[in-house]
């Protein structure tokens, strides 16, 4: 169960690959992945909301037992986190390459800096603790790219 725990957590082993630091962005890409082949959430809401839904309670189980499993809090090798928040971040947005270049560096830079909220979210105990602040970083970079849609598009 451990293997499936580790292989889950680091995005499939991606982040094994990544140099530190980097490893956030190596799951970020993952994401990305993920995004680019699931079906258009703007003409498939259902089927985004069960990836997100299934997604987010399997990341939050998953990444606080990779924690204990490596023996080391919010371990850098731990990317779900990062591939959740991205999916919540481009979430209902439309699939072009700018969009998902736009939403990248903005998530990027709300995940990096960790404002207000998105620190706060931090210190959630155990699986919600790593999730908690890439969720929370999602939130804010979708609702700034809605409005930049809404404004430009």
């Amino acid at each position: 169960m451990n293997k499936v725990i580790k292989f889950l957590a680091t995005g499939f082993g991606v982040s094994s690959y990544a140099p530190h630091p980097g490893e956030g962005t190596i799951g970020t890409l993952a994401g990305v992945v993920i995004f680019v082949l699931w079906p258009d959430s703007r003409f498939h809401p259902n089927a985004f909301w069960m990836l997100l839904l299934v997604g987010l309670t399997m990341g939050v189980y998953v990444a606080g037992k990779a924690e204990e499993i490596f023996a080391q809090k919010d371990c850098p090798r731990i990317v779900i986190d990062e591939i959740m928040g991205f999916l919540v971040a481009v979430a209902f947005l439309p699939k072009t390459f700018w969009m998902i270049f736009l939403t990248f560096i903005l998530f990027r830079i709300f995940d990096g800096l960790k404002p207000g909220p998105v620190r706060m979210a931090e210190n959630l105990s155990g699986g919600w603790g790593i999730i908690g602040d890439d969720l929370v970083a999602g939130v804010f970079t979708n609702i700034i790219m809605q409005i930049v849609v809404l404004r430009f598009f």
